[in-house]
């Protein structure tokens, strides 16, 4: 593919970074969520995608791929075909606009359906898969704008905008050629991800989030959650407090990698969170710009293979300008 070279140097061109996007996330656009008994306005919604694809199409210097379609069995590997029957016949079963909080597999009351919700999260997957599918044919990184997110999403349950659990799924993907660790960088505990690979010694869980006493999902993410029989020893939680700057989180982040770099893994899955952003609405943490510039020269430095999937961030003004200093931290 040309790129212009007006403004993009021979550097920046050479460690250009393939992005994995498609615009069927549209598809799943609520217009509320349900917040102690009260509508508000969807925060997981459509902008989110659109400022960062924005952003990153100015520069000119990022290349844009298509997802390639998946079977469904990827998915049934880790979620249950009951889940995944449910969510598809629910979904299409749904006319116009209509909203629907189902009654079953549904863990709190931010994941509504609606019409286009599974297929918008069926693509997710299949920006994930595609992602890990060139990760395995070489490519030293891949970004995929993922939405809706997935961390959230367990075996049998949507929740917490999730509905897929688009990294788990490319980790089990990728699990099939070597260890993989994942590194979980959202403000909120991904109690889906550990849940399904809490048994498992193959796949690494690491994760840096808010302290669940007090933060969503409240149930998961406590520093004594380290797995169970073989997977005893591969789960790794730090819960934060509230208020934590970007020299803080560096300290913490630092031990994760150090966790990740200790595991050894063929590959890296970084579930990328940008609601650990100081003006995030629905976070608590005082992470800058120029923050995710560093955790990214950070994470650069393992000199893995890595896939990073579009979890959360919700300060939709400034995510184009994350997204930025992320990848750009990545090039350094």
């Amino acid at each position: 593919m040309l790129i212009s070279f007006r403004e993009t140097s021979l550097k920046e061109i050479k460690m250009s970074i393939k992005i994995i996007y498609s615009n069927k996330h549209t598809t799943h656009n609520p217009p509320y969520e349900i917040y102690d008994g009260v509508k508000e306005s969807y925060a997981e919604k459509v902008e989110r995608l659109a400022v960062i694809v924005k952003s990153l199409k100015e520069t000119q210097a990022y290349t844009f791929i298509s997802p390639k379609r998946f079977s469904i069995r990827y998915i049934e590997d880790l979620h249950s075909k009951i889940y995944i029957d449910f969510l598809r016949k629910r979904s299409l079963s749904l006319n116009g606009k209509v909203v629907l909080y189902p009654s079953f597999f549904i863990r709190d009351t931010y994941a509504p359906i609606t019409r286009g919700t599974f297929e918008a999260a069926r693509c997710a997957v299949d920006v994930a898969l595609t992602g890990a599918e060139m990760i395995q044919n070489g490519e030293s990184i891949i970004y995929c704008l993922c939405r809706p997110p997935g961390h959230h999403a367990e075996c049998n349950a949507m929740g917490g905008y999730c509905y897929f659990n688009n990294a788990a799924i490319a980790a089990d993907y990728l699990s099939r050629k070597g260890r993989v660790a994942i590194l979980d960088i959202d403000f909120h505990h991904g109690n889906g991800t550990q849940n399904l690979f809490y048994e498992r010694d193959d796949i690494l869980y690491v994760s840096l989030h808010a302290d669940p006493k007090v933060k969503f999902p409240y149930t998961s993410g406590f520093a004594d959650e380290k797995g169970k029989e073989k997977g005893l020893g591969f789960n790794k939680n730090y819960p934060l407090p509230s208020g934590i700057d970007d020299s803080a989180y560096l300290k913490v982040l630092k031990r994760a990698l150090r966790d990740v770099v200790q595991f050894n893994p063929k590959y890296l899955v970084v579930s990328l969170g940008f609601d650990t952003y100081e003006k995030d609405p629905i976070g608590g943490f005082k992470l800058t710009v120029g923050g995710y510039n560093t955790i990214a020269q950070k994470i650069s430095l393992l000199h893995l293979p890595v896939l990073l999937i579009q979890e959360g961030g919700y300060y939709v003004n400034d995510l184009g300008k994350i997204a930025l200093s992320f990848l750009k931290g990545y090039q350094r």
